[in-house]
């Protein structure tokens, strides 16, 4: 998943992959540690998707 989510950076902000790959790995570990902010970014049900998925 991480590696999908580099692709989309790196092609939306066109930057360089090694770049998109940091920026993937900080957006997983703000998600995995603050599943309940996640409510605010997408709002309804998906949130509580996420938050299983991350396990919290």
């Amino acid at each position: 998943m991480e590696d999908q989510i580099a692709k989309v950076i790196a092609e939306k902000a066109g930057i360089d992959p090694a770049a998109a790959q940091k920026a993937a790995a900080a957006v997983i570990g703000f998600i995995k540690e603050n599943p309940d902010k996640i409510t605010a970014l997408l709002g309804g049900p998906k949130a509580g998707i996420v938050s299983r998925l991350f396990g919290k």
